[in-house]
């Protein structure tokens, strides 16, 4: 049996909430370099020593966000795997979805985007790659569809879902109306030719 949440332990998640809250809306609002902690406390109605009660700074709200922004995107692709055993179709939710999500909250999600884009050069870079390979790679496996005889192995047709969505997400970040979900569907279209039964088969 769940033990019940304390009033002062939902007043604590509440005030958490309202600081990331505050957070996003001020990136959003005046970019991350331009979004002071101070801002941030003003925002969320609290004041400067509770902000740091609860974060010991700005570059730890950002690896929050993002981490959270990242964990959402993996739960998505989960659902859209569970969503049918068609591998074409998976593929094809799965980039539209994210591209719809994105290109809605485009305002928030663009410096939280720039902000992980810079620990691309890092040491993580690799887990991180690697990652969103065997998160697409999971949407091939375990599907009805077969692959076409001449199609690429399945890792290297993942592998090439990364270099593409990452390519996109990259353009995205950098072009103001950048058509995020029109390109993603396109380029699963493209992925779908790959996966498809020869004439032959």
């Amino acid at each position: 049996m769940n033990k019940p949440v304390s009033r002062r332990e939902l007043n604590k998640e509440r005030r958490r909430n309202a600081i990331l809250d505050a957070a996003r809306a001020g990136f959003a609002r005046d970019g991350v370099q331009g979004t002071t902690m101070d801002d941030i406390a003003r925002e969320a109605q609290v004041s400067r020593t509770t902000l740091f009660n609860y974060f010991t700074g700005k570059g730890e709200i950002l690896d929050h966000l993002v981490m959270e922004m990242h964990e959402h995107f993996f739960a998505r692709i989960e659902e859209c795997r569970n969503a049918t055993t068609d591998v074409g179709e998976r593929v094809m939710l799965a980039f539209v979805k994210t591209g719809q999500v994105m290109d809605a909250g485009a305002e928030k999600l663009r410096p939280l985007v720039g902000y992980s884009e810079l620990g691309w050069n890092e040491a993580g870079v690799l887990e991180r790659m690697e990652r969103l390979t065997t998160g697409f790679e999971s949407l091939l496996e375990g599907g009805d569809t077969q692959f076409a005889p001449d199609a690429p192995d399945p890792r290297a047709i993942a592998e090439i879902m990364t270099g593409v969505f990452i390519g996109m997400v990259h353009n995205w970040r950098l072009t103001p109306g950048y058509p995020l979900e029109e390109r993603l569907t396109e380029a699963a279209k493209w992925i779908c030719v790959m996966l498809r039964r020869s004439p032959q088969g």
